[in-house]
């Protein structure tokens, strides 16, 4: 007989104690809020590199767009702004995620949060490094007065061997973000002695190596959250596996609603598993370039 499409066959590996069910729902959860920080990371750094992507794109299409060079503009701008406004509220939200977070964490029994070294790690960052400070304004400076980009200048000269070279600038106005924002404040002197034309992607990319700096230090302390509970599941998968190369492991928990007979499927996680592991190699890569360059320090 021919299977239907769609058909199943399930294999029962062994019953699972409610006891041992409320240690393996938990691990689940941990995994699932490991998962949600990666996720959000994910976006923010998705967006800083759809900006990438299109400042290389608005020169390589501006050929095709010379005969309306200033239509073009208009909408490279838009575009570009658009891309921008999407940029900077992801990694508010990205921030702001782990501050509610580790604000709900309890403390070691000596008393110390992972929260306490969150504000140290972003005061660091802030107060050591300008388009940190800029862009953590910029966020709010969006909501009360629009548009943050002022121009997008398109350039075209002959290199010396003749060849026509694009060069395209996307940039703030310092002064009008200054006149249309009153509360600046600690970042005001700062962006007075900036240039007039503030280029957009020297101050983007001293900003974004913060927010990885900032990943980085808070997925060591992720995984050290979750390890155990990597661990409980990666043993169920194997238990599985082992009997059952070829197959998909679940948990399955029957129901009888109304002496209806329902298999409700509790998949794992194997993205976000994967996902942890990827974590793990870079913040060991991380970790060791930090120990290198201690060792040249000394």
């Amino acid at each position: 007989m021919t299977p239907e499409p769609h058909s199943h066959e399930f294999k029962l590996i062994r019953p699972i104690t409610s006891a041992d069910m409320d240690i393996v729902n938990m691990s689940l959860k941990k995994l699932g809020d490991f998962g949600s920080c990666c996720n959000l990371y994910d976006i923010c750094d998705k967006n800083y590199q759809s900006i990438i992507s299109y400042h290389v794109a608005i020169k390589d299409d501006f050929p095709l767009n010379r005969h309306r060079a200033y239509e073009y503009m208009e909408e490279a701008s838009q575009e570009m702004n658009r891309l921008l406004l999407n940029y900077l509220s992801s990694f508010k939200t990205f921030i702001d995620h782990l501050t509610t977070r580790y604000t709900r964490l309890p403390s070691n029994p000596n008393g110390h949060s992972f929260l306490d070294d969150f504000k140290k790690l972003t005061a660091t960052c802030y107060d050591g490094n300008f388009p940190y400070r800029f862009f953590s304004k910029l966020r709010d400076y969006v909501q009360h007065c629009g548009l943050p980009l002022g121009s997008i200048d398109i350039r075209e000269y002959p290199d010396q061997k003749g060849n026509v070279v694009i060069k395209v600038s996307i940039s703030m106005n310092r002064d009008n973000l200054i006149s249309s924002y009153k509360k600046w404040g600690a970042v005001k002197p700062d962006l007075q002695s900036q240039p007039q034309n503030m280029e957009l992607l020297p101050y983007l990319n001293g900003f974004q190596s913060q927010i990885q700096l900032i990943n980085l230090v808070a997925s060591a302390f992720e995984i050290s959250l979750v390890t155990d509970s990597l661990h409980i599941i990666d043993e169920l998968v194997h238990e599985a596996q082992d009997k059952y190369p070829n197959g998909r492991p679940f948990i399955g928990r029957y129901e009888e609603p109304e002496g209806e007979q329902k298999l409700n499927v509790i998949e794992f996680p194997f993205h976000t598993m994967a996902k942890l592991q990827e974590k793990l190699r870079e913040v060991q890569d991380f970790q060791n370039r930090q120990k290198m360059k201690g060792k040249t320090a000394t």
